[in-house]
């Protein structure tokens, strides 16, 4: 794979940043012509200037000799670079501040001259001033001592000296005058050669002036202060441009000293250049800055042309870029989401950086994931190397526990109490809030049910008074304020009531309603239901806060600053992190696991937050048992047995570890043993439970320990004794005697720990248990515990299940809960185990619902399991009915029948019940009363063999209220021929009987029953009556029977004389009627008296 390097690199033409490269090149071709000196490339940072030069250089190497100048090594002083305008400055400070501008403008210049010195060869500008170290090459080292010697040689030859005259050698090469001729020129032609090189290297060395002091082996210059390195060396800058042939001069990374002033003299030096005679040739200087580093519109007076980088890379694409950089690396597939890329390309505006964060990425990655198993989070590990490039300092203080990520890593038991704090406050608002809903509950489902009212008062056209429930009449406050009179009116599908007519009078009104669409209208049922969650949502809601309290030491730090808000809070302001450091932290990609991202895994070794852990077991002094162990491997091997002896050794990354290594066994029992002992620590517990991940290995081994359930049962903190116990049923195999008790009775707390239990262990559990109180919150489980009868017969758990089941009725309430409307669930299973446990199910009905079934009335009266008693009491006032004594088998029930009045009144029900019980008793007495309208709208048939007996029973005695013995009458049209049967009838009766024509013996018997009645002279007066006008006119037993009356009305018979009655309705009626019949002749008033005449007597 190609190694990406750091390096700017060569743009293509189809590169969008190329085009600034064909707009120098067309600013250069047009330089001279244009009188264009001065060229500026601007663009951000890292937006790819260094790339567009160097293609320029490369593309067009053939049409300009370049010379690049770089500022990137030149380190200022810090307090030289801090060259920018404050404003506000005394004049010592201003003073200050120009010398350190000047001071960095000549360290610039110096820079720049030193490039342009060294950068030819000493033989490109052998006139320079400056002396360099001359460097012979092999060749040189080979060819200069030949020269010397040949010179030497040459001289010998041709002067011949004496003293280095050698016989045998010249002699020896001695070949003739010809010969010697040829050897002196050419020796006397090297000797001149010599010569002239020897007087044009003096001429050279010797032609100029040195400078004051010059350390070429050191590199140093001498710099006399207040004086421009380019005005004092300007005519060895003018030399280096005559002697070579560069026409461009590029300069980079003079921006970032932030000083403006450089450019003026560059711009000078630049005019001088090319105004000069010497050089000859037009230059240009091309820049390479930001686009900051002038204020307003000073740029334009600087340059003579500018042209601009846009960015390659800017925060719409960064995370395009890096996605892409990664794939190409052979990474785009670990893992990394396109959200975690965005958040760290965010910070990144520079390729180079982007392309090393990527390199380094792909190192660390290859190197740490293959030392832990592939065990890293590969986000995270981006996330540190993009904060290592960003902040080298701090990523190294990390290995030291120091810099401002560490801070704020390590201060995360700091922000647990903050935390607390905020859970605190929601649970004193959630307090408030529950108040108040305490306070308004029944006030505000009195108000809806007003509402609803309201709505059918409305509706009414005749606005009503009153309203009938069961027989009564209630206001409509009335049935407002109660619940129960509010539901049984809504049951009806047809209301009566009362309303005003006419002045003070009232009448009655009977119309069918759609409670329904009322219901819709003002939405009552769903505001009801709100109403009744409430208390199960303030419930919900200060578990979920008892739980949050346990688990906020578990949750990491990103998740502790996001759901509580620390970030806004001083502590965590205080830190002081830049930008990155905070969304890098908040977003996880820097937290508590940072020492796996920084660090190869060695044998053997422990990090010194270990090494802390380490110490504090030694001394026995207990730390957080979240603490974060770096180097778990190597920490268990630094652990000794006597560690085990103290609550100092409980760590929930230490338990994680040894309860996933049987290699360890030994030391996980130790451990262990810590928890299962009187007064353990059981916090730690319900901590790990919380946390640790071997859950399963930890808690079974707890569970078998004798005491553990009692040890949690009688545990202090309350949530945390919650914790343990939902620890406890999720991983007990199988429950005992005791705690199937607690769990038998706490369903609300399986429901409300479902989740975490599961729902298949939640299940295990409910198949044994029989719960006493059920609620909501998991329909699967009540599912499962209504499929499988696992609860106890009770008001309230039968009414749960029927408004579970039957979801579409808001009806249906405690005080109408029965077994129809059980039955009308259509669950098998529920109304099964009902129909099981019927005894239970009726004694916890309410006694005054009254609207079962006709099916249902017949199987609960004929079923064996129920108690008499419970029958009567239960039955007695439904309001349907059974049809006939027909399908009762058992006889002794005819009596609960008639007793509580779920018989059909009918005559044929009435006969049946009166032959089996051979005569009325109390019960059927009580049932006829009872049922008079309904009786007395039906005729007795005639077809019942009892008839007559049944009529004596009734009519003969004095059984039947009043009101009722009339009414019931009309029902038969026989008559009593027998007196005596009317002995017991009592005065009242007898009257009845008498106006509707019941008595049909002889006047005799009749008179003879008018002797022995009552001395109530009125009703005697009144049968008088009612006889006569039946059709008796025999003048003598007339006679007899007004004779029968005390008082004067013996006299009436008398016609000898004339005979004066009271004055009174009563007697006007007999005396009509004896008139009628001849008995009298006529009769008068006189004053207060009515004067009675008899007819003539025949002579």
């Amino acid at each position: 794979m190609a190694i990406d390097t750091l390096l700017p690199k060569k743009l293509e033409k189809s590169d969008a940043s190329y085009k600034s490269v064909i707009e120098l090149n067309e600013a250069l071709s047009s330089a001279e012509k244009e009188h264009i000196r001065n060229i500026a490339l601007t663009g951000p940072f890292g937006s790819g200037k260094s790339s567009v030069l160097i293609t320029l250089r490369e593309d067009f190497a053939k049409e300009y000799k370049f010379l690049p100048i770089s500022l990137a090594t030149l380190q200022a002083n810090e307090e030289d670079n801090n060259t920018s305008d404050s404003g506000g400055e005394s004049n010592e400070e201003e003073r200050e501040r120009e010398k350190r501008i000047e001071n960095l403008n000549r360290k610039i210049e110096y820079s720049i001259l030193q490039q342009l010195i060294y950068r030819e060869k000493t033989k490109t500008v052998p006139n320079s001033r400056f002396r360099k170290i001359v460097h012979l090459s092999k060749w040189e080292l080979v060819k200069y001592p030949v020269a010397f010697v040949l010179t030497l040689l040459c001289i010998l030859i041709v002067f011949e000296p004496s003293f280095a005259k050698v016989d045998s050698i010249y002699d020896f090469f001695s070949w003739g005058n010809t010969w010697n001729t040829v050897f002196d020129f050419a020796a006397s032609l090297w000797i001149l050669f010599a010569l002239y090189k020897i007087a044009r290297y003096v001429f050279k060395s010797y032609s100029n002036s040195k400078l004051n002091k010059l350390n070429l082996k050191d590199g140093e210059i001498e710099v006399i202060e207040n004086n421009s390195i380019f005005n004092k060396h300007l005519d060895e800058i003018l030399y280096f441009f005559q002697v070579t042939d560069y026409n461009v001069v590029i300069i980079e990374d003079l921006d970032r000293f932030g000083t403006p002033n450089i450019f003026l003299k560059l711009r000078e030096l630049n005019q001088l250049i090319n105004e000069s005679k010497i050089v000859g040739r037009h230059i240009t200087f091309i820049y390479a800055i930001k686009d900051d580093i002038f204020k307003d519109e000073e740029r334009t007076k600087f340059f003579d042309f500018i042209t601009t980088v846009i960015p390659i890379i800017n925060p719409s694409n960064s995370k395009d870029k890096l996605k892409s950089a990664l794939e190409k690396k052979g990474c785009g597939d670990d893992g990394i989401s396109d959200d975690d890329l965005s958040e760290m390309a965010f910070f990144i505006q520079d390729m180079r950086i982007l392309t090393n964060i990527v390199n380094e990425y792909k190192q660390y990655r290859d190197k740490l994931c293959e030392a832990n198993n592939y065990r890293l989070n590969k986000t995270k590990l981006l996330g540190v190397i993009v904060y290592k490039n960003y902040y080298p300092q701090d990523f190294a203080s990390l290995h030291h526990r120091e810099g401002k990520v560490y801070r704020c890593i390590s201060s995360k038991p700091k922000f647990i109490p903050l935390a607390l704090k905020t859970i605190e406050k929601s649970e004193e608002e959630l307090s408030r809030k529950e108040q108040i809903f305490k306070q308004n509950e029944n006030l505000g489902k009195a108000d809806l049910r007003r509402l609803f009212l309201f709505n059918l008062w409305h509706r009414l056209s005749n606005r009503p008074l009153s309203v009938r429930i069961e027989n009564n009449y209630y206001s409509l406050e009335q049935t407002a304020t109660s619940e129960m009179l509010f539901s049984k009116l809504i049951e009806e599908k047809e209301i009566t009531y009362q309303y005003r007519y006419y002045y003070d009078n009232t009448t009655t009104e009977s119309k069918t309603i759609d409670f329904k669409q009322i219901d819709n209208e003002v939405n009552y049922s769903k505001r009801i239901d709100l109403l009744e969650k409430g208390a199960k949502y303030f419930l919900k809601e200060h578990r979920h806060i008892q739980q949050e309290k346990i688990k906020v030491k578990s949750l990491r730090l990103k998740d502790l600053i996001k759901k509580y808000k620390l970030g806004e809070t001083e502590e965590f302001k205080s830190l002081g992190l830049s930008p990155m450091m905070n969304v890098f932290i908040r977003r996880g990609y820097l937290d508590e696991d940072y020492y796996d991202y920084i660090s190869y895994f060695y044998e053997g070794m422990v990090s010194l937050a270990d090494r802390e852990l380490l110490l504090s077991m030694k001394i026995e002094e207990c730390k957080p048992y979240e603490y974060h162990i770096d180097k778990i491997e190597n920490f268990v091997k630094e652990l000794k047995d006597y560690m085990f002896e103290s609550d100092a050794i409980l760590n929930i990354d230490l338990l994680d570890y040894l309860a996933s290594h049987g290699i360890y066994g030994e030391m996980f029992e130790h451990m262990m043993i810590r928890l299962e002992c009187d007064n353990a620590p059981l916090q730690f517990l319900s901590q790990y439970y919380s946390e640790g991940k071997q859950q399963y290995e930890v808690f079974k081994h707890f569970i078998e320990y004798i005491n553990s359930w009692n040890n949690i049962i009688n545990w202090r903190n309350d949530a945390e004794k919650e914790n343990l116990i939902e620890a406890y049923l999720k991983f007990c195999p199988k429950l005992s005697q005791e705690q199937q008790g607690w769990l038998n009775g706490n369903f609300r707390f399986l429901v409300e720990h479902c989740d975490n239990i599961t729902l298949e262990q939640s299940l295990k559990l409910a198949s044994t248990s029989c719960f006493v109180n059920l609620c909501d919150g998991s329909d699967d489980l009540l599912d499962y515990v209504i499929e499988h009868n696992c609860y106890e017969i009770t008001l309230e758990n039968m009414l749960l299940i029927t408004r579970h089941l039957h979801t579409d009725d808001k009806t249906i309430s405690a005080d109408n809960l029965n077994f129809t409307r059980i039955k009308a669930t259509d669950n098998k299973s529920f109304v099964g185990y009902v129909r099981g446990n019927i005894s239970a199910a009726v004694q916890c009905f309410k006694d005054d619902n009254k609207d079962e079934s006709s099916e249902t009335l017949m199987f609960l009266l004929t079923n064996e399991h129920i108690p008499s008693d419970v029958k009567a009491t239960y039955l007695t006032g439904q309001h349907n009915h059974i049809d006939s004594f027909v399908g009762i088998e058992d006889e002794k029930m005819y009596d609960i029948a008639v007793e509580s009045k779920i018989i059909s009144p009918t005559w044929n029900n009435v006969s049946y019940y009166y032959d089996y019980n051979k005569g009325i008793n109390e019960w059927l007495k009580s049932y006829i009363n009872y049922y008079t309208t309904e009786l007395s709208s039906e005729t007795y048939p005639n077809n019942l063999s009892n008839k007559g007996e049944l009529y004596v029973s009734l009519f003969g005695c004095k059984m039947l209220e009043i009101d009722n013995y009339r009414k019931l009458l009309r029902s038969f049209s026989d008559s009593f021929s027998d007196v005596d049967k009317l002995n017991n009838v009592g005065q009242d009766r007898l009257l009845i009987l008498v106006e509707n024509g019941r008595i049909s013996c002889s006047a005799d018997a009749f008179a003879s029953l008018l002797v022995n009645i009552s001395k109530n002279e009125p009703l005697k007066l009144e049968l008088v009556v009612y006889v006569i006008t039946a059709g008796f006119d025999n003048h003598s037993i007339i006679a007899h029977l007004v004779s029968s009356i005390d008082g004067d009305y013996h006299e009436v018979c008398n016609q000898d004389k004339r005979v004066k009655l009271s004055d009174n309705t009563l007697n006007r009626r007999l005396l009509d009627v004896l008139k009628n019949v001849g008995f009298i002749s006529s009769y008068k008033v006189d004053k207060d008296k009515l004067q009675i005449y008899h007819k003539m007597k025949n002579n």
